[in-house]
Protein backbone atom coordinates (compact mmCIF):
# COMPACT_ATOMS: atom_id res chain seq x y z
CA UNK A 1 0.00 0.00 0.00
CA UNK A 2 1.31 3.42 -0.94
CA UNK A 3 1.81 6.09 1.67
CA UNK A 4 -0.40 9.18 1.62
CA UNK A 5 1.35 12.49 0.97
CA UNK A 6 -0.02 15.71 2.47
CA UNK A 7 0.04 18.95 0.47
CA UNK A 8 -0.50 21.94 2.73
CA UNK A 9 -1.57 23.98 -0.33
CA UNK A 10 0.90 26.79 0.35
CA UNK A 11 -0.49 27.40 3.85
CA UNK A 12 2.09 29.22 5.94
CA UNK A 13 4.06 26.73 8.05
CA UNK A 14 4.52 29.38 10.73
CA UNK A 15 0.75 29.66 11.10
CA UNK A 16 0.18 26.02 12.03
CA UNK A 17 2.20 24.51 14.91
CA UNK A 18 4.39 21.54 13.99
CA UNK A 19 2.62 19.21 16.43
CA UNK A 20 -0.77 20.03 14.85
CA UNK A 21 0.62 19.42 11.35
CA UNK A 22 2.07 16.07 12.48
CA UNK A 23 -1.23 15.08 14.08
CA UNK A 24 -3.23 15.96 10.94
CA UNK A 25 -0.80 13.97 8.80
CA UNK A 26 -1.08 10.97 11.16
CA UNK A 27 -4.89 11.09 11.08
CA UNK A 28 -4.98 11.34 7.29
CA UNK A 29 -2.49 8.47 6.99
CA UNK A 30 -4.74 6.23 9.10
CA UNK A 31 -7.72 7.19 6.94
CA UNK A 32 -5.72 6.32 3.80
CA UNK A 33 -4.79 2.91 5.23
CA UNK A 34 -8.39 2.23 6.24
CA UNK A 35 -9.75 3.12 2.80
CA UNK A 36 -6.90 1.32 1.00
CA UNK A 37 -7.19 3.96 -1.71
CA UNK A 38 -4.13 2.63 -3.48
CA UNK A 39 -6.43 -0.01 -5.00
CA UNK A 40 -8.94 2.62 -6.08
CA UNK A 41 -6.33 4.28 -8.29
CA UNK A 42 -6.10 1.11 -10.39
CA UNK A 43 -9.80 1.48 -11.19
CA UNK A 44 -9.79 5.15 -12.22
CA UNK A 45 -10.94 5.59 -15.83
CA UNK A 46 -8.33 8.26 -16.70
CA UNK A 47 -5.00 9.70 -15.65
CA UNK A 48 -4.94 13.03 -13.88
CA UNK A 49 -6.41 14.52 -10.71
CA UNK A 50 -9.42 12.77 -9.21
CA UNK A 51 -10.42 14.76 -6.11
CA UNK A 52 -12.80 13.68 -3.40
CA UNK A 53 -15.37 16.03 -1.96
CA UNK A 54 -14.08 18.44 0.68
CA UNK A 55 -14.05 17.15 4.26
CA UNK A 56 -13.49 18.89 7.56
CA UNK A 57 -11.30 17.61 10.38
CA UNK A 58 -11.23 19.15 13.85
CA UNK A 59 -8.36 18.74 16.29
CA UNK A 60 -8.83 20.68 19.49
CA UNK A 61 -9.42 24.30 18.54
CA UNK A 62 -8.09 23.75 14.98
CA UNK A 63 -10.26 22.95 11.94
CA UNK A 64 -8.98 21.84 8.53
CA UNK A 65 -10.71 21.50 5.17
CA UNK A 66 -9.09 18.92 2.90
CA UNK A 67 -9.66 16.87 -0.24
CA UNK A 68 -7.98 13.63 -1.25
CA UNK A 69 -6.58 13.28 -4.75
CA UNK A 70 -7.08 9.56 -5.28
CA UNK A 71 -4.99 9.51 -8.45
CA UNK A 72 -1.81 10.77 -6.78
CA UNK A 73 -2.36 9.62 -3.19
CA UNK A 74 -2.25 13.17 -1.86
CA UNK A 75 -4.39 14.88 0.75
CA UNK A 76 -4.66 18.58 -0.12
CA UNK A 77 -5.32 20.80 2.90
CA UNK A 78 -7.24 23.79 1.51
CA UNK A 79 -7.99 25.76 4.67
CA UNK A 80 -6.90 25.84 8.31
CA UNK A 81 -8.22 27.94 11.15
CA UNK A 82 -7.86 28.09 14.90
CA UNK A 83 -10.83 29.15 16.99
CA UNK A 84 -10.06 31.82 19.56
Amino acid sequence: MDKLRVDWNLLSPARIPDWIRASVERHLSVLWQFLDCSRIRDLLPWNGPFLSEAFEMSLGRWSFIYEIDLSSGTAVVRHARADA
